[in-house]
């Protein structure tokens, strides 16, 4: 039976931890403190995981996690924490935490974690007795190149990231026990000796050893190669990310390249998991503060309806009124609707795609905007064509993204300057290019220009969330999207949309 221990110092999240896992028929052991767990590792008992809380009085359990790790104890831990930060996440990463997961914790989310890190322990319990077993192999492999070993010896014995090295003939002559580990080898005859092609997928194969070769083609001892994101085989055929340095030298004669593999999978998924974090407490400070820009919105209105109303009130008054008001509810209904995409999840941004005419939705905007006060003075200059360009997407999102593209044009030209919208299809890919003659942006604001807040309008005129918005839209919706901008010369937004397919 397994045997988990859950180190906090609250009670009741102690209890409440025990009480999920134990009717999963787990053995649970309790520590209110991460120095009596290090006392209970160090008097001898074994467990087979530990949950332990982030931020704790004495020791935390990111010190916690380090001491695992100095000690190179095969005792996966899984940090929770109900203040996620980046600094965390890193010490986290750093000491090779199993995963890091934000309080409340979801009993499902728990479940699976503790599931995946019990079976990563216990394979990798079964790796290492069986390369135990075949320690008198390896040894006389090592013999066949001593200098070779012994420069490799220091990386090989700290590190937990794979190490292997290769000959000139691409064949694996050494890997290190985390190489095991990491491609899930039964034996190192299984790895030592193949060629280094079964470390890569059929698809991804020829463009990494065209890589490869390029270290291969250069001086020993003078090359070396930085890959990212690299996308590895093991031997159950299962993939996953890495990034590896290459070096290359040479021993009596022979050429020898050495590759460090770090598996970054899981470095990803927290910081996946901070990103939405982080996006959440964004989310709070929206809400915090659409209270005070609708409030003066409103008292704007207000002010002007009642002096409007009034029985002396002049054609003047009344037509500022107006003005003051229409101004003021377009500013609302952009507020709304970009906070309400803001508060939609990437699924709800796409899981309602169809496939659009992009030269329909476009005339639908216009149709709507054309007359309101920011493009009513606008000239739009758009040649209208009869010829069907399909775009996969959603009609609300196309909306909101023509609309905040197109009141921003108007902003930049004073609303009385001219906007031209152009269409067509070049390699299969829907093209949409907005331009206007505008002030323009500098290259300042042009690196700040998705940044939520950020705006260069007067006080009171812009929310700045709009570009912000943009960006999204298009990151959900795989639309490449060029700005070209520059002081006095006005703007051009260039939309490219993804090839269309017919489902």
């Amino acid at each position: 039976m397994d045997k988990i221990l859950i180190i906090d110092d609250e009670e009741d999240i102690r209890i409440a931890l025990k009480r999920v896992l134990s009717r999963e028929g787990y053995q649970i052991e309790l520590s209110e403190s991460a120095s009596e767990a290090v006392h209970k590792i160090e008097s001898g008992e074994s467990f087979s995981l530990v949950i332990s809380d982030i931020l704790m009085s004495g020791m935390s359990g990111i010190d916690f996690t380090k001491f695992i790790a100095e000690k190179n104890i095969n005792l996966p831990v899984i940090l929770i924490t109900g203040n996620p930060n980046l600094s965390s996440a890193e010490a986290a990463i750093r000491y090779h935490a199993y995963e890091y997961i934000s309080k409340p914790v979801d009993r499902t989310q728990l479940l699976s974690v503790v599931k995946r890190a019990l079976e990563v322990k216990n394979q990798k319990d079964s790796d290492l007795e069986k390369l135990m077993l075949s320690e008198k192999l390896e040894k006389a492999l090592r013999t066949q190149n001593l200098d070779l070993n012994r420069q490799n010896a220091a990386i090989l014995n700290a590190t937990s990231d794979a190490v292997i090295t290769i000959n000139h003939k691409l064949i694996i002559v050494s890997a290190n026990k985390a190489s095991f580990d990491m491609f899930r080898f039964q034996s190192p005859l299984d790895l030592i000796g193949q060629n280094v092609r079964i470390l890569f997928t059929e698809n991804k194969m020829q463009k990494y050893m065209n890589q490869v070769s390029k270290v291969l083609e250069q001086e020993p001892n003078k090359s070396t190669l930085q890959l990212s994101d690299v996308t590895l085989q093991r031997s159950d055929t299962s993939t996953f990310l890495a990034d590896i340095a290459i070096c290359s030298y040479s021993l009596d004669g022979d050429s020898y390249y050495t590759g460090v593999i770090r598996d970054v999978t899981q470095k990803k998924l927290m910081v996946e998991q901070l990103i939405h974090s982080e996006r959440r407490a964004f989310l709070s400070v929206v809400a915090a503060s659409i209270g005070h820009e609708i409030n003066n919105s409103l008292t704007a209105i207000q002010g002007f309806v009642e002096m409007a109303s009034r029985e002396n009130a002049d054609l003047m008054l009344k037509d500022r009124a107006l003005k003051v008001t229409l101004n003021q509810t377009e500013k609302l209904r952009a507020l709304t609707s970009n906070l309400l995409q803001l508060g939609k999840s990437v699924k709800s941004n796409t899981e309602k795609t169809e496939i659009l005419d992009l030269n329909s939705e476009i005339s639908s905007v216009l149709q709507v905007f054309k007359e309101t006060a920011k493009l009513k003075y606008c000239q739009i200059k758009r040649e209208n064509s009869e010829i069907q360009i399909p775009i996969r997407m959603n009609s609300d999102q196309f909306a909101l993204l023509l609309s905040n593209i197109l009141l921003n044009a108007a902003d930049a030209t004073n609303n009385i300057g001219t906007i031209e919208i152009i269409t067509y299809v070049e390699k299969k890919n829907a093209h949409l290019i907005i331009t206007d003659d505008g002030e323009g942006m500098t290259q300042e604001t042009l690196e700040k220009i998705y940044e939520p807040y950020f705006t260069t309008k007067e006080l009171g005129k812009g929310t700045g969330l709009g570009m912000f918005v943009v960006k999204q839209i298009v990151d959900n919706f795989e639309i490449q999207l060029q700005i070209d901008s520059t002081i006095g010369n006005g703007s051009k937004f260039h939309f490219i949309f993804p090839e269309v397919f017919e489902s």
